[in-house]
């Protein structure tokens, strides 16, 4: 055989060895955190690993002519495998040091291999296309085995005549201060203030969660994170009281779920009710930066050019533009997460909208960060905060235009003035305040003040303004209140339908978070109260007036007119105050039949609301 055909071979296998490797690490991964199984994306990656050994193994060949030229073959691989896994790596020592494991593993694998080969060629081959495909199969596995039965479908009732279509877009991680109807100075949101002006248009909403499994959960069930269990400490909705898209499908709504984020999946029990989604997730690049092969690929250039919004409105379109005229009325979710760090995953025409700087400048930030957030290496937050907004402005940008297009989308079919049309965030995201990037542990404001609209045109009158806080809880009640469906007694904020005119929302305005997940960005070791990793918050907001509680830690307060940046803590300087609010948060905890928030989590029957509590809100005005 020619030299430089033995150099591919050899380099091949030993991509097929380090993929293995990479891939269980990988798997383990998914499992350990309970997210979605990207099976194409591993697949993809597991091919591109094997190609670049082939191809670094040709480069090597010649070395086989050398005496020992097989092993001196062997080292090279292994060193050029290894310095461009480093070279892709982020500013982290995690990733520098699993961009070490995989080629030293694949040394070992390909050394016991050649010794297998002696026997029988086929053997290391098969073993290895098993270990990887073993790999890139084991989280589905695990997923089917561990996901509760859900109750078959019952057949679709008839809706009742004239039953609005419903759409719902998240667009995941903006913060509402970046949103140019909230005031923002750059225009990153067009099409989201087109609607605004059309509809009503909610100046301080407020998301329960700090990240999107939690935070779509209390979407699609109208209640808060610690009472639908699905958080940090257990990622998994389990059954329960019936899902905005059940509720829908009992009324004889069609139900379909669109979305290239992971965590809104079967796998995790947040599809529980649509009839049809598509998991563009599985093919989507949003967690693509995860994966040695890809991060390299991105280094050269060849990157994604998003995180699978692009695809997931393509789908979406299709669907319209075939769904039957005569059809019954349909609930659409969609999912965009542009936003999403790593930030600079976007089309070179988005990306360099509101930065001069080099893509290779703007691609080196965006992964320090993205490193960051996963526990990296720490960045200064004042170097890199104007980029960094940069680059996330671009991302809100291209899930605005996106959002434009389902828009538009509607139009052309004509109905969307007949549409329930409404548009959120599910979190934020700390851009340096407060010296942190990300979310997922941290209940300030930046990552809990998100955007809000809601456009019905039968019924909300176009320019609506909001300035009472409200809760993003409140669009399940909403959405079934604008369609004519009586809500389910499970839900915890009411309809914010009557907001819009001026009553006081039925339902608190809660924020919850759980100990930080794993690879979270908060620490232990911050000084700042408000972004350790293994506390538990509960924020409580009257007015203009937040309280947060911490477990372990104490109460903060804050006064949100006079202290936007939540940069002074009044609880000590305020403890009649603070003990008020407390009680406030007490009895709406004992109302809803919240678990303290030091209470052990575990999975069980919905609790029993505490009657005596309801009644005492009922004094006070805030429920019916």
């Amino acid at each position: 055989m020619p030299t430089l055909a033995r150099g591919a071979l050899r380099g091949a296998g030993f991509g097929l060895a380090v993929l293995a490797v990479e891939t269980w690490i990988g798997a383990i991964q998914i499992m350990q955190l309970n997210v979605a199984p990207p099976v194409a994306i591993l697949v993809k990656g597991a091919g591109v690993g094997i190609a670049l050994g082939a191809a670094i193994g040709a480069l090597c060949a010649t070395l086989l002519r050398l005496r020992r030229g097989r092993l001196w073959h062997l080292v090279a691989v292994a060193l050029v495998f290894w310095g461009l896994e480093l070279y892709a790596a982020p500013a982290s020592r995690i990733f520098r040091l699993f961009s070490l494991i995989g080629p030293l593993a694949g040394v070992v694998i390909f050394l016991i291999a050649g010794r297998l080969a002696t026997r029988r060629r086929w053997i290391p081959v098969t073993l290895g296309l098993v270990a990887v495909s073993a790999g890139v199969l084991a989280p589905s596995v695990r997923s089917r085995v561990t996901r509760p039965v859900v109750s078959p479908a019952r057949p679709r009732p008839s809706a009742a005549a004239g039953a609005p279509d419903v759409v719902v877009v998240v667009l995941d991680t903006v913060r509402a201060d970046h949103v140019s109807a909230y005031g923002y100075a750059r225009p990153t949101t067009p099409s989201f203030d087109a609607l605004a002006r059309g509809g009503a248009l909610f100046l301080d909403a407020v998301a329960p969660a700090t990240w999107s499994l939690p935070s779509h959960a209390s979407l699609f069930t109208g209640r808060f994170p610690s009472a639908h269990g699905a958080h940090d400490e257990h990622r998994f909705l389990d059954p329960g009281p019936p899902t905005l898209a059940e509720a829908l499908a009992t009324a004889g709504y069609e139900t379909r779920s669109f979305t290239a984020n992971a965590w809104i999946s079967d796998t995790l029990g947040l599809t529980r009710g649509f009839a049809w989604t598509d998991e563009a997730w599985r093919f989507g690049d949003a967690g693509l930066a995860f994966h040695p092969m890809y991060r390299l690929l991105d280094r050269f250039g060849m990157g994604a050019a998003d995180k699978g919004g692009g695809r997931v409105t393509d789908s979406f379109e299709r669907w319209l533009a075939t769904r039957p005229d005569d059809g019954p009325p349909a609930f659409t979710f969609l999912n965009f997460i542009e936003a999403h760090f790593p930030y600079h995953q976007l089309p070179a025409s988005y990306l360099g909208r509101f930065t001069a700087r080099s893509r290779s400048e703007v691609q080196r930030l965006s992964m320090q960060l993205f490193a960051a957030q996963l526990g990296g290496e720490s960045i200064d937050a004042t170097e890199a905060a104007p980029l960094a907004a940069a680059m996330y402005d671009a991302g809100i940008l291209y899930a605005d235009h996106l959002l434009g297009r389902v828009v538009e989308a509607l139009r052309r079919r004509g109905t969307l003035d007949r549409t329930v049309v409404v548009v959120l965030a599910d979190h934020g995201e700390l851009l340096g305040e407060h010296g942190a990037f990300g979310h997922g542990f941290s209940l300030y404001e930046p990552v809990l003040h998100v955007p809000l609209l809601v456009r019905y045109p039968p019924r909300i009158a176009g320019g609506a303004r909001v300035t009472r806080p409200v809760s993003t809880v409140g669009v399940y009640a909403t959405i079934l209140d604008l369609a004519g469906i009586a809500p389910p007694p499970s839900l915890q904020v009411g309809s914010l339908v009557p907001v819009i005119a001026g009553q006081t929302p039925r339902g608190p305005v809660l924020a919850e978070q759980y100990a930080a997940m794993l690879g979270s960005a908060g620490t232990t070791a911050t000084a700042d109260p408000l972004l350790r990793r293994e506390r538990r918050y509960r924020a409580y907001r009257a007015g203009a007036t937040k309280l947060v509680e911490a477990v372990p830690g104490g109460s903060l307060l804050f006064d949100l007119a006079t202290d936007p940046a939540e940069s002074h803590d009044r609880a000590g300087a305020e403890p009649a105050e603070t003990a008020r609010l407390g009680g406030e948060l007490e009895t709406w905890r004992e109302a809803l039949a919240l678990p303290a928030l030091d209470a052990v989590v575990s999975a069980g029957p919905v609790p029993e609301v505490d009657t005596a509590a309801r009644a005492r809100l009922r004094a006070l005005g805030y429920v019916e």
